[in-house]
């Protein structure tokens, strides 16, 4: 469907000579709606420029469109008008009456409790020891206890040297460490005076405080070196002590076992041979301190004699 306005026809022909019919009344060119044939495929398209009859709309029907329903319903929340007071802002609020008083006496009571805890700190008590119920508050620091067994870093220290020093043949000398079982005190009713200054040379607990005691005991000579239980294989013979790869078969004699050699550590062992030393090749029995871990305890032990194996006896 298109619509053509026909005063607009009416003015191309006026321009070509011809005169439109007057419209009915006299008035304006009343609208008509034409219908057009749509172009067929022949039908060429009129180029740009060329005039062509505009579109018109038609009228508005008011009547067509529905009508809105008038609102029925109130909102929800209803305007609050709150009155002014008129009065004018200072842009401060000030604190309500007596609140200065208030806080100058909180600061006052709080100055006058420091005062009397620093006095309590650093005042002493009747035994010259500046510890109290107020000391303990304003100052628990004082009440701290230095304890070893509270360092954990010296704990671990401790722990580090008690393994060193006792491990098996070690011996430094008489020496007492922390965490490690010191000699008991040595009376003159067990050994003679002039004999315990020989017995405590050597580190107690290990096999060398042992063979030097034991030794002592049956054949009432000490050990007159110092050093590492290795060591004592090559110390006997500087002091004049005979030396064998069998034990003595006389008497009493110290086995000296060499690092690493039939279960010994890296200082090496000494013991006390008991018996077997008439057939030692098959097996000699010791006595023994810190055997395997025996830490100032006796036990009995097996040896053969063979590479990196000594005996050593007092000469006599």
């Amino acid at each position: 469907m298109l619509f053509r306005d026909r005063s607009r026809n009416a003015d191309n022909k006026q321009h070509q000579g011809v005169t439109p019919p007057a419209s009915n009344g006299g008035g304006a060119p009343s609208m008509l709606m034409e219908q057009r044939r749509a172009p067929g495929p022949n039908t060429p398209m009129p180029a740009p420029g060329d005039a062509q009859a505009p579109l018109v709309p038609m009228p508005l029907d008011a009547g067509a469109i529905p009508a809105i329903a008038p609102r029925t319903t109130d909102p929800l929340r209803e305007a609050v008008f709150i009155p002014s007071t008129g009065k004018r802002s200072t842009g401060t609020l000030r604190p309500p009456r007596g609140r200065r008083t208030v806080v100058h006496i909180g600061v006052a009571v709080a100055l006058i409790v420091i005062v009397i805890g620093a006095f309590a700190a650093v005042l002493p008590t009747s035994n010259g020891q500046a510890s109290s119920a107020l000391t303990k508050i304003f100052n628990p620091g004082s009440d701290t206890k230095t304890s070893q067994g509270n360092n954990t870093a010296l704990i671990a220290a401790q722990a580090a040297t008690a393994t060193a020093v006792t491990q098996d043949g070690f011996d430094a000398g008489n020496q007492v460490y922390a965490g490690v079982q010191a000699a008991p005190t040595v009376t003159t009713n067990i050994i003679p005076a002039q004999d315990q200054g020989s017995l405590n040379r050597f580190f107690y607990g290990q096999c060398t405080y042992w063979a030097n005691m034991r030794y002592h005991q049956l054949t009432g000579h000490w050990v007159p070196w110092l050093g590492n239980a290795y060591e004592w294989a090559y110390q006997a013979s500087s002091y004049g002590w005979k030396t064998s790869s069998v034990p003595n078969p006389y008497g009493p004699s110290i086995i000296v076992l060499a690092p690493y050699t039939e279960g010994a550590g890296a200082y090496g062992h000494v013991a006390v041979v008991e018996t077997g030393v008439s057939n030692p090749y098959n097996g000699v029995s010791t006595s023994n301190w810190n055997w395997n871990g025996n830490w100032a305890t006796t036990t009995y032990w097996t040896f053969y004699p063979g590479s990196g194996v000594t005996f050593i006896w007092f000469p006599g």
